[in-house]
């Protein structure tokens, strides 16, 4: 019932601001389901990718920008960079409030403008199809984390992608995607089959500096090579995103095959990194080790060699649960419940928190304290009439109205924009000011304040 409601809380406040343009008059038509059902199951990158919420519209406009020349080696691919002199996230007016003392986290998206007229291009495709606002939303529905993290597509004047600890910042640079457009236009035999590889490895990237930055955020153990570690969760994150994202690993994979025949760049990661051909091989046990039957043509093409795939199921099952063990104590309600883990934020109640707890108070009252792993809640029965899940409920209401006013003063870009930010980041909010009700245990007086209030000032001033 509760992820019920935020959903409908969410769609609610988009749509008074887009008035549901979204959710109806862009949507596309379905492809033919037969071709779609086989997509995931080719062993390559090209056929027919599924074409769902985040590749819709956007595969085939990247696909159509010219980068002015032939495939060639980037002039910039070994180029390194310090990640301090990467331009930071760009300023912008339309940051979503927080409630009262209840800190902002979560992912957020910034699209930096860039003097290079393709790069342009790049940021145009991916911010009027707002892909890493539906990328943030999906990240914000499934991981608590302490603080705001931008992703931040930006000039680098290097082909790679970062994440970087010291501004908490995943990165992914306009290069990439001009570097990705060379590598497969060479074997692409459509423009939809260009755009879709493009936009799969653009994104297997992101996941893969995403596997970083929860390590470093979330304190988190990794046993052997990091990089190796990362690979592992952008794979099986992008499993467990379905069809599509089965498509968008198989890009990835595609890329190190690419690499490692030597028929396309040289890789822009080296050093710590396994080599490509590993990579390749990695991720596609994964894929075919989820789901032996649906794959089974990895095999029969021996994309997969038979002696490694025998052993892929049990790899990917030890692989996949080792991860959900280790992030169980970061996801949010929903997430705990589909991965058959109890969540740590009890749906009708949050518990008080512990010094296991790292949005709580270490006993010392350090907050650097590094956070352990809590055993996992049992669901409680509410001790309140108005419950944390309701008052972080009406506060994202409150956040959505607030919004509503300040868009009538806004062009029609500025609220397609802040709408796909709202989207986005409601989910963190929501999730925050759940943790922070039942840290703080706030009295059934303020919660009912909450309830019964008719704006987000007047909110916040309960106490």
């Amino acid at each position: 019932m509760g992820v019920m409601k935020r959903t409908v809380v969410l769609v609610t406040l988009v749509c008074s601001l887009w008035a549901c343009k979204k959710a109806g008059d862009d949507k596309k038509p379905a492809g033919d389901p037969k071709a779609a059902g086989s997509a995931a199951t080719k062993p390559d990158p090209w056929g027919d990718p599924p074409t769902t919420k985040v590749a819709s519209g956007t595969g085939q406009s990247l696909s159509l920008i010219d980068v002015g020349r032939d495939p060639q080696p980037h002039d910039k691919l070994a180029t390194k960079v310090e990640l301090g002199d990467i331009a930071k996230p760009a300023e912008t007016k339309l940051a979503i409030k927080g409630f009262a003392s209840t800190a902002v986290t979560g992912f957020q998206v910034t699209y930096n403008p860039s003097k290079n007229a393709v790069h342009e291009q790049f940021r145009g495709a991916l911010q009027s199809n707002h892909v890493f606002e539906q990328v943030a939303e999906t990240l914000n529905r499934t991981w608590r984390i302490p603080q705001t993290v931008d992703i931040e597509l930006v000039d680098c004047n290097t082909v790679n992608a970062f994440y970087d600890p010291n501004t908490k910042r995943i990165i992914v640079c306009y290069e990439l995607l001009d570097y990705f457009l060379d590598t497969f236009k060479p074997t692409a035999k459509t423009n939809d089959e260009l755009g879709n590889a493009v936009i799969g490895a653009t994104m297997f990237s992101f996941f893969h500096e995403t596997g970083h930055g929860l390590i470093n955020l979330l304190d988190l153990p990794a046993v052997g090579r990091e990089e190796d570690s990362v690979d592992q969760l952008a794979t099986l994150t992008l499993i467990a995103g379905g069809d599509e994202g089965v498509a968008m690993a198989e890009a990835g994979a595609y890329w190190f095959q690419i690499q490692a025949k030597g028929t396309g760049h040289q890789t822009p990661f080296w050093d710590e990194h396994a080599f490509d051909g590993q990579r390749f091989y990695n991720i596609m046990c994964l894929i075919y080790g989820s789901n032996p039957q649906k794959y089974a043509n990895f095999v029969s093409t021996n994309t997969l060699p038979e002696d490694r795939a025998k052993r892929c199921p049990e790899e990917y099952a030890k692989i996949n649960k080792a991860w959900e063990k280790l992030l169980q104590p970061y996801l949010t309600n929903g997430a705990a419940v589909n991965v058959d883990y109890k969540p740590t934020v009890a749906q009708t109640e949050a518990p008080k928190t512990t010094a296991a707890d790292p949005w709580g108070d270490s006993p010392s009252g350090d907050s650097t304290a590094k956070p352990s792993t809590p055993p996992p809640a049992a669901p409680a029965a509410p001790t309140h009439a108005v419950t944390c899940e309701d008052v972080a409920t009406k506060a994202a209401q409150l956040i959505g109205k607030e919004a509503e006013e300040r868009a009538k003063s806004m062009s029609q870009d500025e609220i397609k924009e802040l709408a796909a930010r709202l989207e986005a980041q409601l989910p963190a909010a929501m999730q925050q000011i759940l943790a922070q009700c039942a840290k703080e245990d706030w009295s059934d007086t303020a919660r009912a304040c909450v309830i019964n209030a008719g704006s987000l000032a007047v909110a916040e001033k309960c106490n």
